[in-house]
C-alpha cells in the first residue's frame, strides 16, 4: 500500500496508526510550544504548559477530523471530543493513584497509558463517527 492509499484507507489499522500518528504529533507539538513558551518567550512554566495544551489540543482535534477519521468537524463533535479527553484525564489520573501503590509512582503513568490509550481511541472514534454528533 502506498501513502496515498493508506492516508486514504477508511479500514480500521490505518485509522488506529493515523490515531497514533496524530497522538505523537500532537505531543510533540505540545511539548515545543511549551519549551518556546517557557524560553523564549518567558512565560512561566504553569502558564507555558496552558497554553501549550490549549494549541495542541486544537492541532489534534483538526488533525483527528480530517486525517484520522476522515470527518468534518463541529461543534457537536467538538464538544464530544474535549468530553472524551477529560474523561480520558479522569482515567489516567485515577489509574495512576491505583498503580503507584503497585509499581511504584515513577512507573505508575505507563500501566494507566496501557489502558487509557486504547480507551481514548474509542472514545474519539465515537465522537467523529457516531451519527449522534453529526
Amino acid at each position: 500500500m502506498d501513502i496515498r492509499s493508506f492516508l486514504k484507507d477508511d479500514g480500521r489499522k490505518a485509522e488506529v496508526i493515523r490515531f497514533a500518528l496524530v497522538g505523537g504529533f500532537c505531543t510533540l507539538l505540545q511539548y515545543g510550544m511549551y519549551v518556546v513558551f517557557l524560553h523564549a518567550v518567558g512565560v512561566p512554566a504553569v502558564v507555558s504548559t496552558m497554553i501549550s495544551y490549549a494549541i495542541s489540543f486544537v492541532a489534534n482535534f483538526l488533525l483527528s477530523s480530517f486525517f484520522t477519521f476522515h470527518s468534518d468537524p463541529n461543534a457537536k463533535k467538538g464538544l464530544a471530543f474535549a468530553a472524551s479527553h477529560l474523561v480520558n484525564m479522569g482515567m489516567q489520573t485515577g489509574l495512576v493513584a491505583i498503580f503507584k501503590g503497585i509499581v511504584g509512582p515513577t512507573l505508575a503513568l505507563l500501566p494507566a497509558l496501557a489502558i487509557c490509550v486504547p480507551l481514548n481511541y474509542f472514545m474519539v472514534r465515537f465522537a467523529f463517527k457516531s451519527r449522534h454528533f453529526s
